[in-house]
C-alpha cells in the first residue's frame, strides 16, 4: 500500500482525470456501438453523406466507438498501477493517449470522428503531462 502523504499532487490529479476519461470512452464507445443502424443513416444522410456509402460510414462510426470502448478500458485499468508509481504503466498511458489522440484527430475531418470523443482525448494526454512534471517524476523513479 502507498503512502498517500507523499504522491506528488500532480499524479492524484491526473488519475481522477484518467478515470474520468476512462468513464465517458466507455460511455461514448457504448453509445457508437449500440446506435441503431437506421438512426445512424438519417443522420448521415442530413449531413450530406452520399448515399452509397452510408454503409461504410455505419460500419467505420460503430469501428471508432469500438475503438473508444476499448481504449476506455485501457485506461481505466492501467491508471491504478499509474497512480501506485510503475512507469511501465505511466509510458503505456501516454503512449496509449497519444495514438488514440492523433487517430481522433485523423477521423474529425472525415465526419466518422467525434468532438466529445476528441475532447476526452486530449484530456487524457493532459493527464499524460501531469505524470511527466518535474514534482512528479521522483515518484515513478523510486523503485
Amino acid at each position: 500500500m502507498t503512502d498517500e502523504r507523499t504522491r506528488p499532487r500532480p499524479v492524484t490529479v491526473a488519475y481522477w482525470l484518467w478515470l474520468a476519461c476512462s468513464a465517458l470512452l466507455v460511455l461514448f464507445g457504448l453509445l457508437a456501438v449500440t446506435s441503431s443502424g437506421a438512426a445512424l443513416r438519417d443522420q448521415l444522410l442530413g449531413n450530406g453523406a452520399a448515399p452509397g456509402d452510408l454503409d461504410s460510414l455505419v460500419l467505420l462510426l460503430r469501428g471508432s466507438g469500438a475503438v473508444a470502448l476499448l481504449v476506455g478500458l485501457a485506461v481505466g485499468l492501467m491508471a491504478g498501477p499509474a497512480r501506485a508509481g510503475d512507469g511501465r504503466f505511466r509510458r503505456a498511458l501516454v503512449a496509449l493517449s497519444a495514438v488514440f489522440t492523433v487517430l481522433e484527430l485523423a477521423l474529425l475531418p472525415t465526419g466518422v470522428g467525434q468532438a466529445p470523443v476528441l475532447l476526452v482525448a486530449v484530456v487524457t494526454l493532459a493527464a499524460g503531462m501531469l505524470v511527466y512534471l518535474p514534482s512528479a517524476t521522483a515518484w515513478f523513479d523510486r523503485g
